[in-house]
């Protein structure tokens, strides 16, 4: 569920108004007073609440989930499990963003009117540069650095050690120790989510977080998405060049190297030890093993075994690639 730090619940909402909202039906006999008191991914979900299944991938995950109410399609409607609620509808992802705007209607930062929230924790020999921002509630861990004109956002947490550099902005994540932040960087901010309405793309509530974890170092104006509603996670010991875009959602395995102008787009899992080089850009939802190596101005359009080493666009095996190249080059010779 979203984290109370960051998001304000404005619910409960009765199952019976959420259907209705969705133009969506109900099974025969529900309880219409029963209530929805909150959003989850599948994997956490409780009994009291929502989740979507609009793609049969899912219905595995669904069987095993906990969740209380669905959203689902009418092909998918008959195959929630018993003591979960089904709301059919046409969108189920739309109807389940629908849901996610009334619970959370806001989820942006407030701020006061302080330079310093006096209720924000500031750890022992810290350094604030002049006109850095921190929110109210966050936690800022010993002998850190804050960089003049930084925004350290409402509930935000920095480990201790931490370097966080000039016009950095951060809100909606937890850092943890001796993490390097250089200049320019945007942490925290709307994954890139929307859906499809007659009167063009809505948007999607963006719940979710960043958790970055130690010894990270992200170079000078990257920017990296929070998650829609699970988070977004950079691991152990990442070393991120200048001008990285990380999407919702993403999940980065430890050690990872990420170089200058690479992007990758929402729900990519990468593994330990991955290495993707300059401007190579990877489409969403795509699973790279650990110890992968991606070459420079790949666009990635598959899944990347461990250990796997690819190039072009589409990526393939990088000797498979030098090979059509070798291959190209004779036919195009003069005779």
């Amino acid at each position: 569920m979203p984290d109370p730090r960051f998001f304000h619940r404005a619910g409960p909402v009765p199952v019976a108004r959420a259907a209705e909202m969705v133009q969506g039906t109900l099974p025969a006999g529900v309880d219409a007073a029963l209530t929805i008191t909150d959003v989850a991914t599948l994997e956490v979900a409780a009994s009291g609440d929502a989740v979507f299944l609009s793609d049969k991938a899912f219905q595995p995950a669904l069987a095993q989930s906990k969740a209380g109410f669905c959203f689902a399609t009418f092909e998918l409607a008959a195959s929630v499990p018993r003591g979960c609620t089904a709301i059919t509808c046409a969108d189920p992802r739309a109807a389940f963003a629908q849901l996610c705007a009334v619970l959370y209607p806001d989820t942006s930062p407030a701020w006061g009117a302080q330079a310093v929230a006096s209720d924000a924790v500031v750890g022992p020999d810290v350094a604030i540069a002049p006109n850095a921002v921190i929110g109210a509630e966050a936690k800022i861990g010993a002998r850190s650095k804050i960089g003049p004109q930084a925004v350290i956002g409402p509930g935000v947490v920095i480990g201790d050690d931490c370097v966080i550099g000039a016009n950095v902005t951060i809100t909606h994540a937890l850092v943890g120790a001796r993490v390097i932040i250089h200049p320019g960087v945007q942490i925290g901010q709307d994954g890139f989510g929307f859906y499809a309405t007659p009167k063009g793309p809505r948007k999607i509530p963006q719940l979710g977080r960043v958790v970055i974890n130690d010894d990270v170092e992200i170079g000078a104006n990257c920017t990296i998405d929070r998650g829609a509603l699970a988070d977004t996670i950079i691991g152990r010991g990442c070393k991120l060049d200048n001008l990285v875009q990380i999407g919702h959602n993403v999940v980065l395995g430890q050690a990872c190297i990420i170089v200058s102008q690479v992007g990758i787009s929402g729900s990519c899992t990468i593994g330990d030890g991955v290495v993707i080089a300059g401007q190579a850009g990877l489409k969403d939802h795509l699973k790279i093993g650990s110890g992968a190596q991606i070459a420079a101005q790949s666009g990635l359009m598959r899944d990347v075994a461990p250990g796997e080493k690819v190039m072009g666009s589409p990526a393939k095996p990088i000797r498979q690639y030098f090979r059509e190249v070798a291959a190209v080059e004779k036919l195009t010779k003069k005779p």
